[in-house]
């Protein structure tokens, strides 16, 4: 039997990467359209604890409510103190002040938000672009310390004044 001359390639192939380069290409636009950037940024000042949660959901621009142990504040701008009193058991706890409300309602909150309402209204009407649209979105950071009573009254207040949509900010954990 004869030998088998084994075969090998042409010593003048050229390296081909079109495959190389189309698979690149792919990863680089996956990787493009995965990439976000949001611009909400969340900053608690440090007499706030904010709650750890499980949530998945990004921040999303919205008229921003700060409530802290001491004050409210709405888009860096301080509008209300809050009151420390003693509650039924004795404890020190976080309150609005009794002159601020009435009934449920926060007043001074309340002036704030409605006039954040009417601004965005307005803006949304002039540009007539959907992207301004008034959607009634306030992102809430609240201190985990809070008594739910002060919670209630700033939501109610924030309904009151024409926003509806509540995003509680909290810090991704557990």
């Amino acid at each position: 039997m004869g030998k088998r001359k084994l075969r090998r390639g042409d010593d003048d192939a050229a390296l081909s990467i079109t495959s190389m380069m189309d698979m690149m290409t792919i990863i680089l636009v996956f990787l493009l359209k995965s990439y976000s950037t949001d611009d909400v940024s969340v900053s608690p000042s440090k007499d706030l604890q904010v709650p750890i949660s499980s949530a998945e959901k990004p921040p999303k621009l919205a008229v921003n409510v700060v409530v802290s142990q001491k004050e409210i504040v709405v888009d860096g701008e301080e509008v209300l103190t809050l009151d420390r009193v003693q509650n039924d058991q004795g404890l020190e706890v976080t309150a609005v002040p009794a002159d601020e409300k009435r009934g449920q309602l926060i007043s001074a909150l309340y002036d704030r938000l409605l006039e954040k309402a009417e601004t965005a209204k307005d803006l949304a009407m002039r540009t007539g672009s959907d992207e301004f649209e008034f959607k009634g979105e306030v992102l809430l950071q609240c201190d985990k310390r809070l008594p739910f009573s002060v919670i209630r009254e700033v939501m109610f207040t924030a309904g009151q004044a024409q926003f509806g949509n509540f995003r509680f900010v909290v810090i991704k954990g557990g």
